[in-house]
């Protein structure tokens, strides 16, 4: 058994779960499955791709025809934060994630990302990100105190609970989801941070665009709380 297998058991050992919180463990498990997979792929590099699609952060959400990446269980586990993306130049047609760029640091981690991704997609490559929608989740809190995201939710998530608090608490939720999330997106941060890294004709669209270029992608429904964004690479 790896050293790291051996210390994710650590993490669920009763005295971790008296020592740490759940979010502290949740985090560390997080970072410890993010050391697996820069290690597995520490000397792979310019592998070339078993698709030209790139479905980055698919979790459990597996697409046909697409190259699967995540962390953990998918068809080719890597850490998209490490700065550094293993296969060539110019090898992607386009690139869609979904709910994924929240988890990691602006400047550190997101920039460099999209760097990288702009340099493995082909000129006029696309790519497609959703994400928590700052503007949108302020704009309910002001005007409904979270209840209206909060009814969206329930149909698509029932076994979401705000433990009886109020539903105002959802949009700490949103900003944070137990130490999970680093960053939130209105347009114009996500625009910036993706004419930085080189992108250009920088778009807000909506999941329906995505879904009617992508048609294979399953549906999230999200889109009173997301923000959906198209961009491409020059040509």
């Amino acid at each position: 058994m790896s050293q790291q297998h051996t210390q994710i058991r650590l993490l669920h050992t009763p005295l971790a779960k008296r020592v740490f919180s759940t979010r502290t463990r949740k985090l560390m498990e997080f970072d410890i499955r993010r050391l697996q997979a820069r290690l597995k792929r520490y000397k792979h590099k310019a592998v070339t791709p078993l698709s030209t699609k790139l479905h980055l952060g698919s979790g459990k959400r597996r697409v046909g025809g697409w190259l699967n990446v995540d962390v953990l269980g998918s068809d080719f586990d890597i850490d998209f934060a490490s700065g550094a993306l293993p296969w060539p130049a110019r090898v992607f047609d386009c690139v869609v994630s979904q709910h994924v760029i929240e988890h990691l640091d602006l400047n550190e981690e997101v920039v460099p990302l999209f760097r990288e991704l702009r340099r493995v997609l082909k000129p006029g490559g696309e790519i497609w990100l959703s994400c928590p929608d700052i503007d949108k989740i302020c704009r309910s809190y002001l005007e409904r105190r979270m209840a209206d995201l909060l009814e969206d939710r329930m149909p698509r998530w029932p076994s979401y609970s705000l433990e009886g608090m109020p539903p105002s608490q959802m949009i700490n939720d949103l900003f944070h989801q137990r130490g999970e999330h680093k960053n939130l997106y209105d347009f114009e941060l996500l625009a910036w941070a993706l004419t930085t890294a080189g992108f250009v004709d920088v778009r807000q669209v909506a999941e329906a665009d995505l879904l009617a270029r992508f048609p294979e992608f399953p549906a999230r429904q999200d889109d009173r709380q997301s923000l959906y964004v198209r961009a491409v690479t020059p040509g």
